[in-house]
């Protein structure tokens, strides 16, 4: 019998598998809006009904798909953060604003020895906002996360978002694309056959049937970075490209299950449903961004089913 032939098991796109610094994303890239980003908690799915209008076989009927509901915490801007050619030039905070309960979460994260300090240059070449979530005001037990968001105003049009909270509504809307930033699940350590889908090995073959059949030649005497190994599996950041807002709305009823999302309860502010699934487990911070490649389809969601 001829040996069977294939394609290699298991995905190289994500290389090295190393684990996220931390538990929200980091994102370097923003496009060139006024506020090209904001963030949500990942709470759970629901279905939905929509008449589909995108060109396939289905357009003009009735259709029911799944959906991810993102509750929408409550954002306040704490400083301003410009960038030179790469690289951090100067920050401007300034925390008078905020309120006292909000201070005193937030000093887990930054200690603040100044009411305000830094000073805004003249002279810069990118201008970002620094974000902090109030999750106490969501009702979740969530130390608050702080990040940047892409920026796109004049420095004093930024300085008058000081001391506000940031809606959505202002620069997302229903029917637009955006691109989303999760860190995933994390699984710990897995072996060859679940992290890289190894196929099992023979019965009969010998030293173990859950690893490969060889790490290698003799020559050169080393292991090739292409040999699936086991290791720690998940956790890392992921992008998903143009995901479609189905809906921006702070009715709660139509949403909430009558005993919670399983594993995070219900969802107290505004929600954003988002076409399809996210990356992360509940109760994690995502972040969404403005697209780099647009489309131009639009689906009318037509009934919210729990």
């Amino acid at each position: 019998m001829a040996t069977p032939k294939g394609p290699r098991r298991g995905s190289l796109q994500f290389w090295p598998r190393v684990r996220s610094k931390r538990i929200y994303p980091k994102i370097s890239f923003w496009s060139k809006d006024l506020l090209s980003g904001f963030c949500a908690y990942k709470a759970g799915m629901v279905q939905y009904s929509a008449i589909e209008t995108r060109k396939n076989i289905n357009k003009g009927k009735e259709i029911v798909k799944a959906a991810t509901v993102l509750e929408i915490p409550i954002v306040y801007p704490i400083s301003l953060v410009f960038y030179r050619k790469g690289r951090k030039s100067a920050e401007y905070f300034n925390v008078k604003e905020l309120s006292k309960d909000f201070k005193k979460d937030l000093k887990r994260k930054i200690k603040f020895k100044e009411e305000e300090k830094g000073k805004a240059p003249d002279d810069f070449d990118e201008l970002r906002i620094k974000v902090a979530t109030f999750p106490r005001k969501s009702k979740l037990k969530k130390t608050p996360e702080v990040f940047e968001l892409g920026c796109n105003l004049d420095v004093e049009k930024a300085k008058e978002l000081f001391g506000k909270d940031l809606k959505v509504e202002d620069y997302f809307s229903a029917g637009e694309y955006v691109d989303i930033t999760s860190v995933t699940k994390g699984k710990g350590t897995q072996g060859v056959i679940k992290r890289f889908g190894v196929k099992l090995r023979n019965h009969k073959a010998k030293k173990g049937r859950r690893r490969v059949g060889s790490i290698g030649g003799v020559i050169p005497r080393k292991v090739d970075w292409r040999v699936p190994m086991a290791g720690q599996m998940g956790y890392g950041q992921r992008t998903e490209f143009n995901k479609l807002i189905l809906k921006i709305s702070d009715n709660l009823d139509e949403i909430n299950p009558k005993q919670g999302f399983k594993e995070y309860g219900l969802v107290n502010t505004k929600y954003l449903l988002v076409e399809g699934s996210v990356p992360g487990p509940r109760k994690r911070l995502i972040i969404l961004r403005k697209p780099k490649k647009q489309k131009k389809e639009i689906l009318q969601v037509k009934e919210i089913l729990k």
